[in-house]
C-alpha cells in the first residue's frame, strides 16, 4: 500500500515457510528491497529492486524517497521481531508508517525439529558480536539459542564455553534449516568443541535447564 512501509518476515528460507499473507504483500509491491538471497527468493522480475548490504542508511534514504508513491515492501529473513532489520527501521521511521508481516524464524523452526518449547529460552545473536554473557547464562541453568555466522561457528563456542568452565551439557546445531540438504546434530558440548569447524551459519541450542 502507498504511503506505508511493509516489512515482510520471509521465513528461514524455503519458500514454502513464506506465510500467505507475506507473499500477498510481496506480490502487491511495486518496489522491493532486500538482502540479494531474499530478492533472487521472493521478489518478482517486474518489480523495481534494491539490494540492502551494510550501507543501512543507504536504504534508509532510498525507502524515504520512495514510500509515499509506491507500495514498498522491505524483506527480512526469519522473522520481523528476532534481530530483524525491521528494529532498525523503527528507529527511523514512525509506527503509523510501518506495518510489520511475522514470518517463522529459524529458532522456531529449530525447536520444532527438536520437539521442544522454546517460551522459556533466551535468544543470542553473534552475528558479528562477541559471545559475551552466554557462559554467564548457560551456568545459569539456561536453554539458550545461538545464532552463529561464519565467524562464531558452533564448534568455536562450545570451545568458549568449555574454557569458560560451562557444564558438558547437551547440544543441538541446526545448519541449513528448511532446504532439502538441511541438517539437524545433536552432541554434547565437550564433543562439539573438538568437532570440525564448519562455518555455515547455525542455529545452536544449549540446554542446561
Amino acid at each position: 500500500m502507498e504511503g506505508k512501509i511493509t516489512v515482510v518476515g520471509t521465513g528461514p528460507g524455503h519458500p514454502d515457510f513464506l506465510t500467505p499473507a507475506g507473499a500477498a504483500a510481496i506480490a502487491d509491491a511495486t518496489v522491493v528491497l532486500g538482502g540479494r538471497r531474499l530478492l533472487e527468493s521472493f521478489a518478482h522480475a517486474h518489480q523495481q529492486q534494491f539490494v540492502v548490504d551494510k550501507d543501512l542508511k543507504g536504504a534508509v534514504e532510498f525507502i524515504e524517497q520512495n514510500y509515499r508513491q509506491h507500495r514498498l515492501t522491505v524483506l527480512v529473513s526469519g522473522d520481523t521481531g528476532i534481530y530483524s532489520l525491521a528494529s532498525y527501521l523503527a528507529r527511523w521511521f514512525s509506527p503509523e508508517t510501518l506495518n510489520f508481516i511475522p514470518g517463522v524464524s529459524s529458532v522456531q523452526l529449530m525447536f520444532a525439529r527438536l520437539k521442544k518449547p522454546w517460551q522459556k529460552a533466551s535468544i543470542i545473536s553473534l552475528h558479528g558480536r562477541p559471545p559475551q554473557g552466554l557462559a554467564q547464562l548457560i551456568k545459569g541453568g539456561n536453554m539458550v539459542a545461538v545464532l552463529t555466522d561464519n565467524r562464531y561457528t558452533p564448534c568455536e563456542i562450545a570451545s568458549y564455553l568449555v574454557q569458560k568452565g560451562c557444564p558438558d551439557c547437551h547440544v543441538a546445531v541446526g545448519t541449513n534449516l528448511s532446504y532439502d540438504n538441511e541438517k539437524v546434530i545433536t552432541s554434547s558440548l565437550r564433543t562439539l568443541a573438538s568437532a570440525g569447524n564448519d562455518p555455515t551459519p547455525a542455529v545452536v541450542v544449549i540446554d542446561n535447564e
